[in-house]
């Protein structure tokens, strides 16, 4: 699933493993990240259109979880850039 390749991305992808002066605060925000990714997983499955089904996400809700995943892929894209 998706928090499990973001755990092993960040402890084998080369870009992550300099995080810089405030790495244990980043890693932090990666621990926060994973947090999110699992409940991102029953809301993609059960309130999405990536699945049938009868109760979809409001739309300000649907652009929150929206934007908290390109925040991470934005992230990750300037990192493997």
């Amino acid at each position: 699933g998706m928090t499990k390749l973001f755990k092993l991305l960040r402890q084998s992808h080369p870009a992550l493993q300099n995080l810089g002066s405030r790495s244990q605060d980043i890693e932090r925000v990666f621990q926060s990240f994973a947090s999110i990714l699992d409940a991102l997983n029953p809301i993609r499955n059960n309130a999405s259109v990536a699945h049938p089904n009868n109760n979809l996400l409001e739309k300000d809700e649907a652009m929150l979880v929206i934007n908290v995943a390109r925040t991470l892929l934005h992230y990750l894209d300037a990192k493997f850039g």
